[in-house]
């Protein structure tokens, strides 16, 4: 009951007529594209545009003040431990191929197979790229030159853009400058998927705005 009571105060705002925010967290290694996409439905609300309040941060940070009901979703590489949040939900919501990419120079008429074995590779340390990555390396024989690892997607993006090596990434890290012909992917499937969820827990007053969140067309599949 006094849970239920805090929740709606919350929900009424902070008593001088402002909307309460929808308050956003995520982890600091995902793509800002990736959250920018996911947020595009209420950036875009007119004409009364929703408050945000975003804040990243590592699992161990997030998830405790998301089941605490201070946040109103988590966005994750990972679904959580539900033995420890038995209370969380996590909702897959979008899918994206990992691909090699890199400035033209390197990248244009050469196979993936033939960049690993030959260039400088920038790579994330997220668990599940760098799994599927080596798993990838062994199966095909590969010992790839490692110029940089990294724990932040916006990191791996720029030491692409100022041609430090190829970098293997979900094509959404890149995609404004693959649009733009600054970065080439290169050719060839190296069957690794990055997925993405929204985690929430069970609120009895959930945000209006999280329903455009997850409408069928705000997310990729």
């Amino acid at each position: 009951m006094f849970g239920a009571g805090e929740e709606l105060l919350s929900v009424l705002g902070d008593g001088a007529g402002r909307a309460r925010p929808l308050r956003i967290g995520a982890l600091s290694t995902l793509s800002r594209n990736f959250q920018l996409q996911f947020l595009r439905p209420v950036l875009a609300a007119d004409p009364d545009p929703v408050p945000l309040a975003l804040v990243s941060g590592s699992a161990a940070v997030l998830l405790p003040r998301l089941a605490g009901l201070a946040l109103d979703v988590v966005l994750s590489t990972e679904p959580h431990d539900a033995t420890a949040y038995p209370g969380l939900h996590a909702r897959h919501i979008a899918a994206q191929p990992v691909a090699l990419v890199g400035r033209a120079s390197r990248v244009a008429g050469r196979s993936a197979d033939w960049l690993l074995a030959n260039q400088p590779v920038i790579l994330p340390t997220e668990s599940s790229i760098r799994t599927g990555f080596d798993a990838y390396c062994a199966r095909m024989g590969i010992t790839p030159t490692i110029v940089a690892e990294v724990d932040d997607m916006a990191m791996v993006r720029l030491l692409a853009r100022q041609d430090v090596g190829v970098a293997l990434a979900p094509r959404v890290v890149l995609e404004d400058e693959i649009a733009a012909g600054m970065i080439m992917q290169a050719p060839g499937d190296l069957g690794i998927v990055e997925r993405f969820y929204a985690i929430t827990a069970a609120r009895d007053f959930p945000h209006p705005a999280m329903a455009s969140l997850f409408a069928a067309d705000a997310v990729n599949p």
